[in-house]
């Protein structure tokens, strides 16, 4: 049975279907968004602990740049965003490996790619890196930095996506990173407030299973995951706004979202991307012990040639006894597949070689 007509379905509650469920909101449009999970914002997870003096991101964190589609949110929603201690120390035994800052290492190289990117030929990151003109720690910094932020393997990712990545983030100041103060969730508050009458147009626990459509005019099989009772939406449109993830999935496999007639363009261009994993852990001390070493008390980075937690950043500019622990891409190979209290014993196990501390003091 049909129970709704609607202009627009949007699959997914992330950031980007919160976004557009305001917009067409706006610009009076009947729509309704259906998010599998039982909570809205995607990959954005905000804890407000009580016994931190900052909020716990363990998703999205960093605003990097001036994206007009984020500070637009900052502005309208009176938010207040600060800027990010940029400082990197690439750290052995608590020791600075070189007194310059990380970051002018990472791009020295960088800056060479975007040179070799600009002959028109790709190449692999890798590949570029053995003719590059940067020392080897330069190099394995750099290499640290395009594994962990892009979560990508240095034999797989080509110099021309990283080029073209760099040249987006020059047009919106992408080389300064900002945090919200009262934590990135309150992007996703101030999107769920612009919707009018949300709770009749957002939907949680709603499993869209199948989509029929045609030009003009689709059908959108919609199952609770409460109830397991099955719904049938009709639309004029409908919008996907899932992780690619989800997108990967083989249809007729559980979680997969059928689509009948196929999307084979779209869907063959999605897999044939790929992105890897990452373990994020956030780790709250009774002190910041490593505010009393000189050398990294001003660090808003900490960076190593570790295999497992390379990559640790602080809070500064607020100074809170906090640390984010960062493995991503090949790093986190080995962690898959372990406990929770192996992978922490493995970052504070980490942390103790990087800051030349006993980890029995880190507590």
């Amino acid at each position: 049975m049909i129970k709704h007509d609607v202009d627009v379905v949007i699959v997914g509650a992330g950031a980007s279907g919160l976004a557009a469920l305001r917009e067409l909101d706006r610009a009076g449009r009947k729509v309704l968004c259906f998010e599998a999970r039982d909570h809205v914002g995607g990959r954005v997870l905000t804890v407000h602990d009580p016994l931190s003096p900052v909020s716990i991101e363990l998703g999205a964190e960093f605003i990097h740049g001036r994206p007009p589609e984020i500070w637009d949110i900052v502005r309208s929603g009176r938010l207040t965003a600060y800027d990010c201690a940029d400082k990197g120390v690439h750290l052995k035994d608590g020791k600075p490996k070189s007194r310059r800052d990380a970051w002018q290492e990472v791009d020295q190289v960088m800056s060479e790619m975007q040179e070799a990117a600009s002959e028109g030929k790709d190449q692999t990151f890798a590949e570029f890196l053995m003719g590059s003109r940067g020392s080897d720690d330069a190099k394995r910094l750099a290499t640290s930095y395009v594994e962990g932020f892009n979560a990508a393997r240095q034999e797989e990712i080509g110099i021309a996506s990283l080029a073209e990545d760099a040249r987006a983030a020059d047009e919106i100041d992408g080389d300064r990173s900002f945090r919200i103060l009262s934590g990135y969730d309150a992007i996703v508050l101030h999107l769920l407030n612009a919707a009018d009458v949300l709770a009749t147009k957002l939907h949680l626990n709603c499993v869209v299973e199948r989509i029929q459509w045609e030009r003009g005019s689709a059908t959108i099989h919609v199952r609770s995951s409460l109830t397991g009772a099955l719904e049938t939406v009709r639309a004029h449109c409908v919008l996907i706004t899932v992780p690619l993830g989800v997108l990967q999935i083989p249809p007729d496999t559980p979680d997969s979202i059928r689509f009948d007639p196929e999307p084979a363009e779209v869907l063959d261009a999605t897999r044939a991307l790929r992105f890897g994993q990452v373990f994020r852990l956030v780790l709250r001390f009774r002190e910041a012990f490593w505010e009393n070493n000189r050398d990294i008390s001003d660090a808003g980075f900490l960076f190593s040639d570790e295999q497992l937690f390379p990559t640790w950043w602080t809070t500064l500019p607020v100074r809170a006894p906090v640390l984010t622990a960062w493995s991503a891409g090949p790093h986190a190979d080995e962690l898959l597949g372990q406990n929770q209290a192996a992978v922490i014993s493995a970052a504070i196990a980490t942390l103790a070689r990087i800051t030349g501390s006993r980890t029995e003091h880190l507590n």
